[in-house]
């Protein structure tokens, strides 16, 4: 059963269910037609099959749309329920007695629902116990009295379980059977309060409804049970007629919380996944820069060497000693290019010495001059130093490139949970991130690490690059910075072109 629950129901099956519910409530709203003692007789004949078909169809298209649930076989299955109560209808006492020993079933199926919903899967072994008891009381405790009233109803038919009539004995085990139903109600009640107050806000929207009906038609039928007769009767059956619905309302919100579920783990996942091409691309970068410090740096340092002790046994005048002059300069000039190639790859300064010292390397090589803000701290990790060193080093290229500004300043600060490096020049603005790859680039890194990036560039009013990048728990000693210090400005020549970055 529990396999076919979780398969969901075929079509045929969905069919075959819809039209034996059709037939059994046509014949239960001829059963209530005929009673000689259910009123009012035109509205139970519309009633008694209306509620049966509205959980029936409700439960099978919940079946359909949400076979891993179990809800929607329950529901199914509260309908037909619902229909044994209506035999109490029956003139015949053999049909009325039937409809009193098992119309409480209803009741227990609607419980079993209201403790395991959404998914139909009671949580342990407490519910279980609770709904255990539902399948006894519901239908069987008010049995007991039935064995000792020799009228329940005034002017319903003979009955049959009458082994004796002692009115007193039926009014105590009347109450006892009261009284049961109120101690279930209380336990249920606790219990779901309980289930209810550990969902989260979202979980509680598909709970409420569910519960409130529940709860609800709970207290009504005890009422009822107690004393109170049809005065809360009929508002227990028309809070039942309405349970489809809530029903169906939460496990729509269900799906939507669902959906929302695999939606955030589909965008970690993403946000991870970017996280983790940035960091191998910066470790590419790491083992490229030491390959080329320690491999072609290092032989081209070696051939400078030998090419110097060959030319001091050339002679001065020699054409030998005019060849390893120009050898020479264009082996330093390599040399040079091969700097900046490594340090632009990854600067060897921000993996040995941390992001300050990097962005002071940085604002030396400037060509124009550049004042820093940058305050001690400790060290950042790794993906966080490399995002804000290369956010420094694009927008001073941009400044070099494009902003023709006569000065630069860079700025650090350290926050709570995250750091900001922010780049600003004095040049004639205009830069705009859409035109350029650099800043396209950029964005991309810093909003894997779930940062953001701000450019703004009004024409004629130089420009200001901000990043702002979170770091996991970042230290309180972090922020505590030392006084900035400023680099005094250099005077060189800033590259020109209009606008742009």
């Amino acid at each position: 059963m529990i396999s076919s629950m979780e398969a969901g129901i075929s079509n045929a099956r969905a069919a075959a269910v819809l039209a034996a519910a059709m037939v059994a409530g046509l014949a239960v709203a001829a059963l209530q037609l005929a009673s000689d003692h259910r009123d009012p007789v035109a509205l139970w004949v519309v009633f008694a099959p209306g509620v049966c078909w509205s959980f029936v169809a409700t439960g099978i298209y919940v079946w359909q749309h949400r076979p891993e649930s179990r809800i929607g076989a329950l529901m199914v299955a509260l309908g037909f329920a619902w229909l044994l109560f209506c035999l109490q209808a029956g003139n015949d006492p053999v049909v009325y007695a039937i409809g009193v020993v098992t119309g409480g079933l209803w009741g227990s199926v609607f419980l079993h629902i209201g403790l395991s919903f959404p998914t139909g899967r009671l949580r342990g072994e407490y519910d279980r116990a609770l709904v255990s008891a539902g399948y006894v009381i519901f239908p069987l405790a008010f049995v007991p009295a039935l064995l000792f009233d020799a009228a329940p109803e005034a002017d319903g038919p003979r009955n049959v379980l009458l082994v004796a009539d002692e009115p007193d004995v039926a009014g105590a085990l009347m109450a006892l059977g009261a009284l049961s139903y109120a101690v279930l109600f209380v336990l249920v009640s606790h219990r779901a309060l309980s289930l209810w107050r550990a969902t989260g806000a979202f979980e509680r929207l598909q709970l409420t409804p569910v519960y409130v009906f529940s709860l609800l038609t709970f207290l009504l039928v005890t009422i009822a049970q107690a004393g109170a007769g049809d005065a809360a009767f009929w508002p227990a059956f028309i809070s039942t007629a309405l349970m489809p619905f809530a029903y169906l309302a939460g496990l729509l919100r269900s799906h939507v919380t669902h959906l929302d579920h695999e939606l955030q783990e589909h965008i970690e996942e993403l946000r991870a996944s970017r996280a983790r091409v940035v960091e191998a691309g910066d470790a590419a970068r790491r083992r490229l820069e030491r390959d080329l410090h320690d491999g072609a740096q290092s032989r081209l340092v070696a051939l400078a060497l030998l090419l110097r002790s060959a030319r001091l046994k050339a002679g001065e005048d020699s054409e030998v000693a005019a060849l390893l002059d120009r050898s020479i300069a264009e082996l330093q000039t390599s040399l040079k290019e091969l700097r900046d190639l490594a340090r632009g790859i990854h600067p060897a300064v921000l993996t040995e010495r941390g992001l300050e010292p990097a962005l002071e390397s940085l604002a030396g090589r400037a060509p124009v001059p550049v004042t820093l803000n940058i305050p001690r701290g400790d060290r950042l990790p790794e993906p966080v130093e490399s995002a804000a060193y290369f956010v420094a080093s694009e927008a001073l290229a941009n400044v070099a490139k494009y902003s023709r500004a006569s000065q630069a300043t860079v700025t650090l600060a350290r926050g709570t949970g995250h750091v900001t490096v922010e780049v600003a020049d004095d040049g004639v603005g205009g830069a705009d991130a859409g035109r350029g790859s650099g800043l396209r680039g950029l964005e991309d890194r810093i909003a894997a690490l779930d940062g953001t990036l701000e450019l703004v560039s009004p024409p004629g009013r130089g420009t200001r690059l901000r990043a702002q990048i979170p770091v996991p728990a970042l230290r309180a000693s972090g922020a505590g910075a030392a006084p900035a210090r400023a680099r005094p400005p250099r005077s060189t020549r800033g590259a020109g072109r209009t606008g742009g970055a």
